[in-house]
């Protein structure tokens, strides 16, 4: 039997990984840094809201009326899905140089010139 030309072959791709298996991945490679830089992340867009809001930043609704934390803490909330994918992001980055900085630290790559 030989082919016929007109066939294309089918080639089954692999599954790519279920949202759930990748999330637990990166949760056992990165760790306490990925809890860290997400930890960090909230901090920082926390101390800016409420920056802003002090500043007399007007926001409309009930985040406005609320107390200067709580509405912080509101619009922190309200762009936790956009916090989420930057320590998607920064973790890989930040991993990588902490990898580069420590090797640096223990891997001269002259020998220590003696007498």
């Amino acid at each position: 039997m030989t082919p016929n030309p007109n066939e294309t072959p089918t080639a089954v791709a692999p599954a790519k990984p279920k949202l759930m298996e990748r999330l637990q991945a990166f949760i056992l490679r990165y760790g306490a840094l990925a809890l860290v830089v997400h930890y960090a992340i909230f901090g920082l867009c926390l101390a800016g809201f409420m920056l802003l809001i002090n500043a007399g930043f007007q926001v409309k609704g009930a985040v406005g009326a609320a107390s200067t934390f709580g509405g912080a803490y509101l619009a922190c909330q309200v762009i936790k899905i956009p916090r989420f994918a930057l320590t998607f992001a920064l973790t890989p980055v930040l991993d990588r140089l902490i990898q580069r900085l420590r090797n640096k630290g223990a891997n001269p790559t002259e020998p220590p010139a003696g007498p």
